[in-house]
């Protein structure tokens, strides 16, 4: 079946967020995805957002299906910047190439909304993936404002369970919703106990 591929912000689409919280718990059984339903009507145009990857059937009988996630952040002390986490592809879907178009969608949105520079933070193991698409790895993480809300960074070996990092300003509004958890302290981060952090230039 043929089938084309939209990135919708997740309050345009209220009737897929439920199956967007089941793709999530599916990949991070601990998450908070059930915040989305209050987080999404509180979200900006560009930043913070949620985000799906909306699969449409080219038989207009068939409906839209929600096939992946992934959610932009503001970067506070870069211009242009936009950080985004929480990619993930329903696991009944895998295997189609859906999170290379995730990833190539979403570079296409940030040159159409005008930013310049996409930042990340993977697992180490993740690290040659990255760079083969034209990443480079950062040398300090980037500021960010609300990052992992949602609790889709987990930890990393033996390292703690991390609900925020050095330069994370938590959501305002939210703040407990990352009680519990560590905080990375700034050389946590740079030994990269929270993850490994990328930038990739985006040409408009």
């Amino acid at each position: 079946m043929a089938c084309s591929y939209s990135l919708r912000p997740l309050r345009s689409i209220p009737d897929l967020i439920p199956a967007c919280i089941k793709i999530l718990k599916d990949e991070w059984p601990q998450c908070k995805a059930e915040l989305l339903p209050k987080l999404v009507k509180q979200e900006l145009t560009t930043a913070p957002c949620s985000y799906g990857l909306v699969e449409h059937p080219d038989d207009a009988r068939d409906k839209a299906i929600l096939v992946g996630h992934f959610r932009f952040i503001p970067v506070i002390n870069r211009e242009r910047a936009l950080y985004a986490e929480g990619l993930c592809v329903d696991k009944a879907q895998r295997g189609r190439g859906l999170g290379g178009k995730a990833i190539a969608l979403r570079e296409e949105l940030l040159a159409e909304m005008g930013y310049a520079e996409l930042h990340i933070c993977t697992y180490p193991h993740r690290k040659d993936y990255y760079l083969s698409r034209s990443f480079s790895i950062c040398d300090e993480a980037p500021h960010t404002l609300g990052a992992n809300l949602l609790h889709t960074s987990r930890a990393l070996g033996t390292a703690p369970c991390f609900v925020s990092w050095h330069g994370n300003v938590l959501y305002p509004g939210w703040e407990s919703e990352y009680e519990g958890g560590a905080i990375a302290t700034q050389k946590e981060v740079a030994d990269g106990d929270s993850g490994v952090y990328f930038v990739k230039k985006i040409s408009g």
